[in-house]
């Protein structure tokens, strides 16, 4: 019965090493010749509450308007 035991042991523990190297992510000599990229500040956004507004016949419900107050930009490294 222990024979069993350890047997099925030994088979886990072999299976979970081999899962582990076969999961574990490969260094691509190719990474090193990559250019380097900077990085990104993303874009500013205003955003602007419109309330309800009735003019003659016509109702409109209240919004919200956003607006790009700056562009994204190059950020420092």
């Amino acid at each position: 019965m222990n024979n069993i035991i350890n047997k099925k042991r030994i088979i886990l523990l072999a299976t979970l090493i081999l899962m582990s190297c076969s999961t574990t992510p490969k260094n691509d000599s190719n990474d090193k010749n990559k250019p380097k990229v900077p990085t990104i500040k993303n874009a500013e956004v205003k955003t602007i509450w419109i309330p309800d507004k009735i003019e003659g016949n016509k109702f409109e419900e209240g919004h919200y308007v956003h607006i790009i107050d700056k562009q994204a930009t190059w950020g420092k490294e």
